[in-house]
């Protein structure tokens, strides 16, 4: 929607100072950080407007005005390229990436500085697979049990143990490396299809016959490879807000951090190559109090997401710079591997 200037600029002093305090804004308040040479009559009249445009509204219980979900959306987009990351947050955020090994510490890294950069919660997220390709290792794990484990070519290792029916030996442990490697080392992980599992499955039944208990945690080791690896950061930093600080607010946010799955779709969600941002109604994971959940994806050489879950009232400007940064980061540090 259209705006003139003076309300566009009273509309981003509300939001700013709403932003800042969570407090309704009032006209006396608004001119003194204004600077607007007008009367508070006509500051009234051009926040009443606001409001008939939905992009404010007056709480019952104040003079004042805070925007309004659609004024927040509103604000956001024309935040996207209006914050520029100064020398104290570069040294924050920058060493997240650079001074990390393998893509997955590195995303773990870039969510605990982004979560201190922003005071919120950060998500990051990327398929544990890397560059498409595992190898595969068996050993003994104690008395009749054996660790299965798939390594990438970055260092990345997932396992899973199993229980035999009796203590494995090294020829045997080896025996079960060769036909892993022979059926799904070199062959990128998200093209292992039903076909090669059945290849697999014949081979242990014509081969190792006796360690046949080992194909079910093997197919669900290669699915979990094939999944997003999940990285959370800042799980404590919402409490701290008033909008979470009521019970049932705080016991669904804490609740949200193990619905794992919940959290990966609505990142999955973001477009590439862009920043999204959903605000209220439109960001899905906390039903009791609004949120806004700023992300950012990348499908460079690796998918890469980022993701801020914050109030409704975040500072989006600084945070879209944030998450713009450790994205390319993170994209760049695909590059180097």
């Amino acid at each position: 929607m259209a705006l003139d200037d003076r309300k566009k600029q009273i509309l981003d002093i509300v939001i700013s100072e709403y932003i800042s305090t969570g407090e309704p804004v009032g006209s006396k308040a608004l001119i003194e950080r204004s600077g607007l040479n007008v009367s508070s009559a006509t500051i009234r009249s051009e926040m009443l407007e606001l409001e008939k445009m939905g992009l404010l509204c007056k709480p019952h219980t104040s003079a004042g005005r805070i925007p309004s979900e659609e004024g927040l959306r509103l604000f956001a987009k024309d935040s996207i390229n209006r914050y520029s990351l100064t020398e104290d947050d570069l040294r924050l955020l920058v060493p997240a990436v650079r001074a990390s090994v393998g893509l997955i510490e590195a995303m773990k890294d870039a969510a605990t500085r982004l979560a201190e950069f922003s005071g919120c919660t950060v998500f990051t997220a990327s398929p544990l697979y890397e560059d498409g390709c595992f190898t595969f290792e068996v050993m003994p794990a104690g008395r009749k049990t054996i660790a299965i484990m798939a390594v990438s070519a970055s260092g990345s290792v997932k396992s899973v143990f199993t229980r035999v029916e009796k203590d494995i030996s090294v020829d045997d442990a080896q025996k079960l490396s060769n036909i892993l490697n022979s059926v799904f080392a070199g062959f990128p992980v998200n093209e292992i299809n039903g076909v090669r599992v059945m290849l697999f499955k014949d081979e242990m039944n014509r081969f190792c016959p006796e360690y046949s208990c080992v194909i079910l945690p093997v197919v669900d080791l290669v699915n979990s490879i094939k999944s997003y690896e999940l990285c959370i950061s800042g799980g404590s930093n919402l409490l701290s807000y008033p909008e979470f600080s009521n019970i049932e607010t705080a016991r669904e946010y804490m609740q949200l951090l193990d619905r794992r799955e919940d959290i990966l779709d609505e990142l999955l969600q973001t477009d590439d190559d862009g920043i999204d941002i959903k605000i209220g109604e439109d960001a899905h994971l906390i039903k009791t109090t609004p949120t806004g959940i700023i992300s950012a994806r990348t499908k460079h050489k690796i998918p890469i997401i980022v993701g801020v879950l914050g109030p409704a009232r975040m500072n989006y400007s600084k945070i879209i710079a944030g998450c713009k940064h450790v994205i390319l980061q993170l994209r760049e540090h695909t590059d180097i591997d």
